[in-house]
């Protein structure tokens, strides 16, 4: 066979694949030790990432394989198949003439089929790789002669297709399709783009959890394209982020997030610097209990003279300047700024009165076009007040 070079070399990479594949595998049945479930070690992770990969790797090439079988036949069988269509086809087109003249109609068109509408940009893809191929097997025949092997002018049609590429609006880049992803809101991110922006997110809470078109992306639609490090550094932020009792390390100079796996009714333990901190104080763990803290005291003092508030999810000091007295604090927490309890288990009403018309104010100088007179303005202001 003509190709017959191309599936051994598939079938030598087939094999070394499934080599690497059963080595790792045992490889893993000798691993021994305990961990916790949500804490893996680096080794064991490495492992699963690699089998993973290896597995894709081994069903691209199966692919691969396929895909040259099937066009090899329908190349070599291509005339064969065009001759036998023929008498079929011209059969259907008399039927079609014989009951239509004996029905007294016009002859129907020799369309039998529709083609189904294409948009500007699929249509313009499609004529430009049909050209190309067209263009290619015949400079190849020209070459060759009509005796050229599929494989010969298969390896010549790649350097005529046009580079089919999306430009996409996020950074401006054209990337091919396959490296896009399209999201639940029907948007279309490349992959670059969506991994910096999963990463942005482990550093910045504002952005937690993701989204786009207010519909959460799930991670697992770039998670492929994530290194180790990277994963377990957003993993991280996202327990740190959906956390409603925070606790961090009191060292000044590390102040890393300490989950729930690494807390005691008394201490949190933060592994990497081997450090305490106390689950009353927040400041490092002492024998002989909390010494008392000047600073955080002249906090909570200046805090009480300010009207702020403290979040009784994670302990943050809240500040209003304007709105109503429902608050969503940074960790997710719902709260009366008034009264300091979880929202909706307080008596009070959604606005002060005084912040009401504050914001009322913003609204209507910010919607006029010139400065308004007095009563005027006074009248709009009521107006918006009711409304908001």
């Amino acid at each position: 066979m003509a190709s017959a070079g191309l599936f051994d070399q598939f079938d030598d990479e087939s094999f070394a694949l499934q080599l690497q594949l059963q080595e790792t595998e045992a490889q893993r049945e000798l691993q021994s030790g305990k961990w916790p479930e949500d804490r893996p070690p680096d080794s064991v992770l490495a492992f699963d990432d690699f089998q993973a990969k290896l597995k894709k790797a081994i069903l691209l090439v199966e692919d691969l394989k396929l895909a040259h079988s099937i066009a090899e036949t329908v190349d070599s069988d291509a005339a064969a198949i065009e001759v036998s269509r023929v008498p079929e086809t011209q059969s259907v087109q008399d039927q079609q003439s014989v009951l239509s003249l004996n029905e007294d109609e016009n002859l129907p068109s020799q369309e039998v089929t529709d083609l189904p509408e294409m948009s500007p940009f699929e249509a313009e893809n499609v004529i430009g790789a049909t050209e190309a191929s067209t263009s290619s097997m015949e400079s190849s025949n020209n070459v060759a002669g009509l005796s050229a092997d599929y494989a010969l002018r298969q390896r010549a049609v790649p350097e005529h297709l046009p580079k089919l590429k999306l430009e996409y609006s996020i950074c401006g880049e054209a990337v091919h399709p396959h490296a896009t992803v399209r999201l639940a809101c029907n948007d279309m991110y490349c992959k670059p783009c969506l991994k910096s922006f999963f990463l942005r997110v482990a550093q910045d809470e504002s952005l937690f959890p993701p989204k786009c078109h207010r519909q959460l992306i799930d991670i697992s639609t770039i998670k492929a394209d994530f290194s180790i490090d990277e994963l377990t550094a957003y993993r991280t932020a996202e327990l740190e982020f959906t956390s409603t009792d925070r606790v961090y390390y009191a060292n000044p100079e590390c102040t890393k997030f300490i989950p729930m796996s690494q807390r005691t009714a008394d201490c949190a333990y933060y592994g990497v610097c081997w450090g305490e901190t106390c689950m009353y104080c927040k400041a490092r763990a002492y024998d002989r209990g909390c010494p008392p803290d000047k600073s955080k005291q002249s906090l909570i003092e200046f805090a009480n003279e300010q009207g702020w508030i403290s979040c009784f999810g994670c302990g943050e000091m809240v500040f209003r300047y304007e709105g109503c007295d429902h608050m969503t604090c940074r960790c997710g927490t719902e709260f009366c700024y008034r009264y300091g309890t979880k929202w909706k288990e307080c008596q009070c009403g959604d606005w002060v009165p005084e912040l009401l018309d504050r914001r009322a104010q913003q609204i209507v100088d910010r919607e006029a076009r010139r400065p308004l007179v007095p009563t005027i303005r006074q009248q709009r202001v009521v107006a918006i007040a009711r409304e908001v």
